[in-house]
């Protein structure tokens, strides 16, 4: 996962919130779900907010609700809140496009459904607590947060190499540091490890996967 800058919300759905202070996320025209979608695909550099891959395009953008729009146990619908939208988030389809898929192949909302998460995409310090094991699997050592990735996003589901495909963008990266580093002091070795970390958190250059080269970065520069 990656930490969500979300800036301000299209004109076009603050409009509409203005003019329809009694509606519901269901009553947006479609007109303004794709401005939403092409400012979030923006904002998130084209990757998806919870499994980190690749969206090619803003329509192929699904628009998530990180604080579910209905849920469990609700006793009154807050529709303001649907229209929120520092809540939502721009995620992949989870493989759910392909047809007789099972559930248990799906990732991000498309297995997440209604659940609620503890993790906080919006928070940089919630974010920190996920990990990742040399093996590409997600994890964390708060159970709560574990949950979130492991079993309600699924995001170590094996049907779309979502571990292995993560391995492999780590050790490429790492290559590539030592590579150029090859011959050169400590000093040389940690600046690189210092200008790629801002590159990617700090300059938002992100690239595909790239949470677990963000984690393993924090790791060598002990950043906590």
């Amino acid at each position: 996962m990656i930490v969500i800058n979300r800036g301000k919300e299209p004109d076009s759905l603050l409009e509409f919130r203005l003019q329809h202070p009694e509606a519901d996320y269901e009553d947006m025209p479609s007109e303004v779900k794709d401005d939403v979608r092409e400012q979030m695909w923006l904002e998130q550099k084209h990757l998806c907010g919870y499994c980190m891959r690749k969206i090619n395009n803003p329509e192929n953008v699904r628009i998530e609700h990180c604080r579910p729009r209905h849920p469990q146990g609700e006793t009154e619908h807050d529709k303001s809140a649907t229209l929120d939208f520092k809540w939502m988030i721009g995620v992949c389809y989870g493989n759910s496009l392909k047809r007789g898929v099972k559930k248990e192949d799906m990732t991000c909302d498309a297995h997440k459904g209604n659940a609620e998460l503890t993790v906080n995409p919006y928070s940089e310090a919630s974010i920190r607590k996920i990990k990742y094991r040399s093996n590409g699997r997600i994890y964390s050592d708060d159970p709560d947060i574990n949950r979130d990735v492991t079993e309600t996003l699924n995001l170590n589901c094996e049907a779309v190499s979502l571990p292995q495909t993560r391995r492999k963008v780590l050790e490429k990266e790492k290559s590539r540091i030592f590579t150029k580093c090859e011959g050169k002091s400590q000093t040389a070795v940690m600046r690189e490890l210092e200008r790629t970390y801002a590159s990617l958190v700090q300059e938002r250059n992100l690239t595909p996967y790239c949470g677990i080269i963000i984690s393993w970065l924090e790791g060598k520069l002990k950043i906590s």
